[in-house]
């Protein structure tokens, strides 16, 4: 009865030290030296064990350093001792592989016995509990039950006591490494907040000082603005026609080669007797007259070149692919019929053609023909776009301004600029042309580019590149009209008044020089002609009157 009423009493104790030692302030910290000093203390003087010690591994795991040892006969604390691998590599082994190591005779114990001459024997340790500190995976050290000048043979309960001790130290070790983190986030958020307070005061002064110099730098450049002239945009005008011209010119060239190179490409692969096409054509169709039938079915989809997508696709596909399964030929191969143009209509036309016993080689010939011919035609279609746009560009920049009037044909003149803006016109833009069979007039080309492009840019931005732009010509006795028309937001009411004024302008700054209209009412005038103009939301029309002959 007495026997167990001391276990018992020794439990409570125990529990008692484990709820402690759980809830130590030092165990939240993370102060594992005070909180080491505690459990060395309190498990000596309950347990009535001589030697109570912590030691934990360095960073390296090569070293294990003693936190804290207390020694009950003495009342004393020591620390600072270190246990190198490289003396005790067998002992540390065993503190790596196992949970505890409990030595009721520490100098027979393989797991101990390195530790005899340098630990046991000058110590006077006669039994050896060490419950190994593990956070995870991770080895932290060992808590240490060394009894001294008795035996004693450790319970399940004193090794099981010892590792719960173990995990509280464990827990408390990630507190410190938590603690750590947390103040380092703490000292780094404490900097980026000032680096921030900082930059934000260097903003703002490096804010005052650029609208300062902004401001100064608007008035510099509105004073440059009214002290330019007609000349000067002329001459600019002028360089950048001959360096523009060059460029297309040198364009040109490439665009010709690419064009002939294309027509000899076609010639050499399919027209000339000597072609591979010709030779592999004799080689699958041998009678003449199918040759002849073959050669008609290539014009008829050459024809037929066209996109079709959608439930149209996948009709004339499954057409396709019942047919060809019919000939024993696989389905995939419909997809590239398709793309030829190639139906079932053309069965009846080429009836002997589609009845041979080659016919898997004659379809595949008859896609590889339509294909090549398709890359040539986009090519050669590209190719005649890039011309249509250097012509327009090398007419838009011609630099030699003419000093006498020459014959104008307005319908090309105004077509080059449109030309140019032809992107737009892909996008948001609707272009509307009605074009009257006008006569040549009198004038001066290049201007009137500058004139039509001023007034269509002026539509396009006015219907913010989105709308209806119209451009109409018609005959009016001695005279030629030009109509620009577009359904933007219009002109108000307010500055009518002002819009042909040199520098004035609505754009905000950077956009608009407030010439442009300006140079329009001079090119008319130069050319004896007229502007006006009727503006309301939704719809401004320009009105341009030019002579047929201009007046001596």
């Amino acid at each position: 009865m007495e026997r167990l009423k001391f276990e018992l009493t020794r439990a409570r104790l125990k529990q008692n030290i484990l709820a402690q030692v759980s809830s130590h302030p030092c165990a939240r910290t993370g102060d594992i030296e005070t909180l080491a000093k505690f459990i060395t203390n309190s498990v000596s003087d309950i347990l009535e064990i001589e030697r109570v010690g912590v030691w934990l591994f360095n960073e390296t795991k090569n070293e294990l350093v003693n936190v804290d040892t207390y020694l009950r006969s003495q009342k004393t604390h020591s620390s600072g001792a270190i246990l190198k691998e490289n003396e005790f590599k067998e002992e540390f082994q065993y503190l790596l592989c196992e949970k505890y190591v409990d030595a009721n005779d520490p100098y027979t114990d393989p797991r101990t016995k390195g530790f005899i001459e340098s630990y046991l024997k000058p110590n006077g340790i006669t039994a050896m509990l060490d419950g190994v500190i593990r956070m995870g995976e991770e080895l932290i050290g060992t808590l240490c039950f060394e009894h001294v000048g008795k035996k004693h043979k450790w319970s399940e309960d004193e090794i099981t006591f010892c590792s719960q001790l173990g995990d509280q130290i464990a827990l408390a070790i990630s507190n410190q490494r938590n603690n750590i983190i947390n103040q380092e986030l703490i000292s780094r958020e404490n900097e980026l907040r000032e680096l921030n307070e900082s930059l934000e005061r260097l903003v703002e002064e490096r804010t005052k000082k650029l609208k300062k110099s902004n401001e100064e730098l608007e008035l510099t450049i509105s004073t440059l603005k009214k002290a330019q002239n007609q000349l000067v945009l002329s001459e600019k005008m002028a360089s950048l026609g001959q360096l523009v011209a060059g460029i297309a010119h040198e364009i040109n060239n490439p665009i010709a080669a690419i064009q002939a190179s294309a027509e000899n490409l076609k010639e050499s692969l399919f027209e000339s007797e000597l072609s591979p096409f010709q030779k592999e054509l004799k080689e699958i169709i041998p009678d003449y007259q199918n040759q002849k039938q073959f050669l008609d079915l290539i014009q008829i989809l050459k024809s037929r070149i066209e996109i079709i997508s959608g439930r149209d696709r996948m009709n004339r596909r499954k057409r396709i692919e019942s047919w060809l399964g019919s000939k024993g030929i696989d389905k995939s191969f419909s997809n590239h019929l398709i793309d030829t143009g190639f139906d079932l209509d053309l069965l009846d036309q080429c009836k002997e053609l589609f009845e041979s016993e080659k016919l898997e080689s004659i379809l595949t010939l008859l896609v590889e023909e339509i294909t090549v011919y398709q890359s040539l035609h986009v090519m050669l279609l590209a190719v005649e776009r890039a011309s249509k746009m250097t012509f327009a560009l090398k007419n838009f920049v011609r630099f030699e301004i003419s000093k006498n009037p020459v014959r104008v044909n307005l319908k090309e003149n105004i077509e080059t600029v449109l030309t140019l803006y032809q992107n737009q016109f892909k996008k948001k833009v609707t272009l509307v042309k009605e074009y009257e069979d006008v006569p040549y007039i009198e004038g001066y080309p290049e201007e009137l580019l500058h004139l039509w492009t001023n007034l269509i840019y002026n539509a396009l931005q006015a219907m913010s590149f989105h709308g209806k732009l119209s451009i109409q010509t018609k005959t009016e006795g001695n005279k030629v009209l030009v109509l620009v028309e577009d359904n933007g937001s219009g002109i108000p009411e307010s500055i009518q008044h002002r819009i042909f004024e040199p520098f004035f302008t609505t754009k905000p700054l950077g956009e608009g020089s407030g010439l442009g209209l300006d140079i329009c009412r001079k090119i008319v005038d130069r050319h004896f002609g007229s502007i006006t103009f009727q503006s309301i939301p939704g719809k401004t029309i320009f009105a341009i009157e030019l002579p047929i002959k201009i007046p001596n």
